[in-house]
């Protein structure tokens, strides 16, 4: 009677041992997908003070300088194809440090589906970088561009004012 117990006690508890073991195996099966060691982010902004959206980045639309590359700049793109609004952007600044930095004009501008590529005007552009080292970088981005919505660019019109804030993890095998 008892051999018969402690036979069916061992084959409960090696069960629920089992499920227990696949239940922490699940939790933990994309502990290694995360920005933070693959690579890649977020950009959370808004354009004209209008609905906040958070747009992905993906490892190769953030260049940090001389991670991977030879350049001195921080590039910062998202493909119309990928974003959610149908909008793409583009946002360089040389030289990068902490704090408050310039755009490189030729190289700053927002596109909305179907219409010309609206470039940087005024003199209130900047990118704010509160973070950047071998993990991670922070900014806060603050742009003003052409109006070019209805199919060419107006500077009778005001210009569309872009907000954001940049979280960028470095990939694992980068730093």
């Amino acid at each position: 009677m008892k051999s018969a117990f402690l036979k069916r006690f061992a084959v409960i508890a090696a069960g629920a041992l089992s499920q227990v073991l696949c239940a922490g195996l699940t939790a933990c099966s994309g502990i290694n997908d995360s920005w933070e060691v693959k690579g890649g982010g977020f950009l959370k902004y808004s354009i004209n003070g209008e609905d906040e959206i958070q747009q992905e980045l993906d490892r190769d639309d953030v260049e940090i300088p001389y991670i991977r590359n030879r350049h001195h700049y921080l590039q910062i793109r998202i493909p119309m194809e990928h974003s959610e609004r149908k909008e793409a952007i583009a946002v360089m600044v040389n030289y990068p440090k902490l704090g408050m930095n310039n755009v490189v004009p030729t190289y700053t501008w927002l596109q909305f589906e179907g219409v010309p590529k609206a470039y940087i005007t005024s003199d209130s552009n900047y990118v704010h970088i509160d973070q950047k080292d071998d993990t991670k970088w922070t900014a806060t981005i603050n742009l003003h561009f052409e109006d070019c919505r209805q199919g060419k660019c107006n500077a009778n019109r005001p210009p569309i004012h872009f907000k954001g804030r940049m979280h960028y993890w470095i990939a694992e095998e980068d730093q």
